[in-house]
C-alpha cells in the first residue's frame, strides 16, 4: 500500500534456513520423501510495485540470492509481484534462477486499460460520452472493501486511485452485476463491429501496430483478448529462453 525504497532481496542465509527448517518438518512427519518433489522456493529477488510506482529488478543486487542455487539445486526460486516488470527483467529474472514469475493485477489492469480505451472509442463513434468509468465508479463507491484499506489521499486522489492504480483494486468488481451489465453496454454500443484504426491509436495504442499488420482483427473481443495476451506474452518469452514457466 506503499511506495517502495531500497526494497530488501531475501538474504542468502534465509533462504538456506527456509529450505532446512521446511526439511526438516517434512521428515518429521515421514515424509520427506515428498519434500524431495519439491522444486521452488518462493523469495524476493527486489522486484515490487506500489500504487503509482514499480520496483524494477536489478541483477547485481540479487547475485547473491542468485548463487544460493548452486548449493541448492533441487530448486529454482518463484519471484513474486513481477507485474509490470519490462521484457529485459524478465528475462533476467529467469536467466539469474528465479524460472516462476508470479503475475496477476498486471494481467487484470491490462484489460481495464482496453475496456476503459473502448469507452473512449464508443464516445467518439456515438457521441454519448465515455460511460463504464462512471458505471465502475458507482459499484466501488457503493461497496468500498475492496479497495478502501489500500488507497490513501485527498478525494481526487482516491478517484484516481480506484481506477488507474497498479494494485488495481479494480479487478475485485468486474464480476459483479453491475460491473458485468455495464460492460455489456459497451459491448453493446460497439456491436462488434470493425473499429477505425485512427481510434485504435488514440486509445489502444499499443494494440495499433499490430492491427494494422493484420494479426488483431480491429474488432472490441479480439482487441480485449489481445491486450491480456500482450502481457502474458512477455512472460512466455522470458520463460522461453531458460526454462522458465
Amino acid at each position: 500500500t506503499a511506495e517502495h525504497h531500497g526494497l530488501q532481496v531475501t538474504k542468502p542465509a534465509d533462504v538456506l534456513n527456509t529450505i532446512e527448517i521446511h526439511r526438516r518438518a517434512f521428515d518429521s512427519h515421514d515424509v520427506g520423501a515428498a519434500f524431495d518433489r519439491v522444486i521452488a522456493v518462493v523469495v524476493q529477488p527486489g522486484v515490487e510495485f506500489g500504487n503509482d510506482s514499480i520496483d524494477v529488478y536489478d541483477p547485481p543486487a540479487a547475485r547473491d540470492l542468485s548463487a544460493v542455487l548452486d548449493q541448492a539445486p533441487q530448486f529454482v526460486f518463484e519471484a513474486h509481484s513481477t507485474d509490470y516488470q519490462p521484457q529485459r527483467a524478465l528475462s533476467a529474472l529467469v536467466r539469474d534462477g528465479f524460472a516462476i514469475l508470479k503475475v496477476g493485477p498486471h494481467l487484470t489492469f491490462a484489460l481495464r486499460e482496453a475496456l476503459y480505451g473502448l469507452d473512449m472509442i464508443a464516445a467518439e463513434l456515438d457521441g454519448a460520452g465515455p460511460l463504464l468509468r462512471e458505471s465502475m465508479e458507482a459499484v466501488m463507491l457503493k461497496d468500498d472493501k475492496y479497495w478502501k484499506p489500500y488507497y490513501q489521499g485527498a478525494a481526487d486522489e482516491l478517484r484516481r486511485q480506484r481506477h488507474f492504480s497498479y494494485s488495481d483494486r479494480i479487478r475485485y468488481y468486474w464480476t459483479t452485476p453491475e460491473a458485468r451489465a455495464a460492460v455489456d453496454r459497451l459491448l453493446q454500443r460497439l456491436d462488434n463491429r470493425p473499429l477505425p484504426a485512427t481510434l485504435i491509436g488514440q486509445y489502444l495504442g499499443g494494440l495499433a501496430e499490430a492491427v494494422t499488420d493484420g494479426a488483431i482483427e480491429p474488432r472490441p473481443g479480439a482487441l480485449l483478448l489481445a491486450a491480456v495476451r500482450s502481457v502474458l506474452a512477455n512472460y512466455a518469452v522470458a520463460c522461453r529462453a531458460k526454462g522458465g514457466s
